[in-house]
């Protein structure tokens, strides 16, 4: 064999088994029910071990997971919060960015190049309470938050496809308009807001069935006490919901 072949073999035979270590956990959560995918492509802030900024996986790995999951029609979701880890996630086709919080410029225009959708889950920023966690953690999340106020403002300014979504059970089931206002507050305009919740992340999912006002489409709708449009906080007092046409709350 000649000597330049082998550290090539070398090399090819260890993005092999990467691929085949992380395609199979891939598979066996399609087998099992699994109707999306999510990885962890960079550290996290509420997390004692590294950096929020690290890559965790290989570009291959990511390449991998995103082939297994798109070969059976399956949507790619990542968390994400460092530059490095959501570049690495984009270029390997990842749908969905969630978190985004230190995206780059550059990152942030390959996101709206290549469409991927962001879930920037900022209302963290006010309403996780980090008072009593770990100092570290503490440390993080000051360094980190704010950070990411201004990059989701930069990327409502630059149009990306941004869908709304809690980081639950950070924050609670059922506070979920919260979000609403959080987009609000960094520039959104509340009917881009009410679109992030209902058009956009139904595109995002690939449900054709819902989100819109249609007929043939599932009667999903909810009542507020005042137009969402002049305060978007209205979103946060429901007072009447009907999911598939049947009434669940609100006059009977």
């Amino acid at each position: 064999m000649c000597p330049i072949q082998a550290p090539l073999i070398w090399t090819w035979w260890k993005n092999h088994l990467r691929r085949r270590r992380t395609g199979a956990p891939v598979r066996y959560q399609i087998k099992y029910g699994a109707q999306v995918i999510k990885v962890c492509a960079s550290g996290g802030v509420m997390s004692l071990t590294g950096s929020p900024g690290a890559q965790h996986f290989s570009d291959d790995e990511l390449r991998a997971i995103v082939d297994e999951a798109h070969r059976r029609g399956i949507k790619v979701a990542a968390h994400a919060h460092g530059d490095q880890g959501i570049r690495a996630a984009v270029e390997a086709g990842i749908d969905c960015i969630e978190h985004g919080s230190l995206m780059s410029e550059e990152t942030m225009e390959l996101m709206i190049r290549r469409g991927t959708f962001l879930v920037a889950t900022s209302y963290l920023a006010e309403g996780l309470d980090v008072s009593r966690v770990h100092p570290l953690l503490r440390a993080k999340a000051e360094e980190v938050f704010p950070q990411a106020k201004q990059n989701l403002r930069r990327a409502i300014k630059a149009g990306m496809r941004i869908a709304c979504g809690t980081d639950a059970p950070a924050i609670p089931h059922g506070d979920n308009a919260r979000e609403l206002w959080a987009l609000v507050d960094r520039g959104m305009a509340p009917i881009d807001a009410l679109r992030a919740a209902t058009i956009v992340s139904a595109d995002l999912i690939g449900a054709t069935d819902r989100a819109r006002i249609r007929p043939g489409l599932l009667a999903d709708l909810i009542a507020v006490p005042g137009n969402p449009l002049n305060d978007i906080e209205v979103t946060q007092q429901v007072q009447f919901v009907m999911k598939g046409g049947k009434i669940y709350k609100g006059p009977m």
